[in-house]
């Protein structure tokens, strides 16, 4: 009877935990949905805040620039034209990049400890299971 060994035991479960583990960080990096991970719109982001991650141009001008200058102009609900202020803009962002990289970044260190698990599961069923493979038979000849 062939005894299971350490190597093999820990292979499995391994395999099992972290092949599922990798599993769901890479599905939800490559599949998830894309379009939940706005900022909510309570907590919109001053214009300032937002210039490391875009830029916005009206008429080949930076909208903070138009701003500044008074020269961007909107109509209130009874028809009058006031100059936009900062305080009337507010920006929501996309943070699906940020969200993705987590994912990935988690899935990476998954990868790496599941390759550690398969390892282990075939240097352990090489020992289980194997050991009668590698053993020099004697040859008929020899006897």
């Amino acid at each position: 009877m062939r005894r299971i060994n350490a190597w093999l035991i820990i292979g499995i479960i391994g395999v099992c935990v972290f092949g599922y583990n990798f599993g769901i960080q890479y599905g939800r990096a490559m599949f998830g949905p894309k379009d939940m991970w706005w900022t909510p719109k309570a907590m919109a982001l001053p214009l300032e805040q937002t210039s490391q991650e875009f830029e916005l141009f009206v008429n080949d001008e930076l909208l903070q620039s138009r701003i500044k200058q008074g020269t961007l102009l909107a109509i209130d609900r009874e028809g009058k034209t006031y100059p936009v202020v900062s305080e009337d803009v507010s920006v929501r962002l996309n943070n699906w990049h940020k969200i993705k990289a987590s994912f990935l970044h988690s899935a990476a260190f998954t990868a790496l400890l599941l390759g550690i698990s398969l390892m282990s599961l075939i240097i352990g069923a090489i020992q289980c299971f194997g050991n009668k493979m590698f053993v020099n038979k004697p040859d008929a000849g020899d006897a």
